[in-house]
């Protein structure tokens, strides 16, 4: 299995451990980690790449919640940030989105949230392009 970037207690494995929180959670990791890794590098392909999808993950983040909050008629808690990591390979964690993304479809799809299995959908076609993008840098 591959290194995650993040804590055991954010990796759930089972679609019924999916909470409104670890949701938001993750997002918003993926979202900070992804404009952290724009800052750092070296390469203007690799910056603009990155720039696309962590501007994609910004808003991706509040349609998911406030689309959840409609579904559930709750609102997140406060939720511990993960700890951004410096010098994280890009493709690693574009590959931990596009895998959390199938996660996040399941989840949904488990629960009957047909448009937030489409956004999950797309997350995963933004990180497979983005990983095809890394390859031209």
């Amino acid at each position: 299995m591959a290194l995650s970037l993040f804590p055991d207690e954010m990796m759930k494995s089972s679609v019924s451990e999916m909470t409104l929180e670890g949701i938001a959670s993750k997002l918003t990791h993926f979202h900070l980690q992804l404009h952290l890794i724009h800052w750092q590098t070296n390469s203007y392909a690799e910056h603009m790449a990155v720039g696309s999808l962590y501007d994609y993950i910004q808003g991706l983040k509040d349609d998911v919640i406030e689309k959840l909050m409609g579904y559930t008629g709750k609102k997140p808690r406060a939720f511990k940030p993960t700890p951004l990591q410096d010098n994280v390979p890009v493709t690693s964690i574009v590959n931990e989105i596009k895998s959390w993304a199938t996660e996040l479809g399941a989840f949904a799809k488990a629960n009957g949230y047909s448009d937030i299995d489409n956004l999950s959908q797309d997350l995963s076609g933004n990180a497979a392009k983005t990983l095809y993008l890394l390859t031209l840098s």
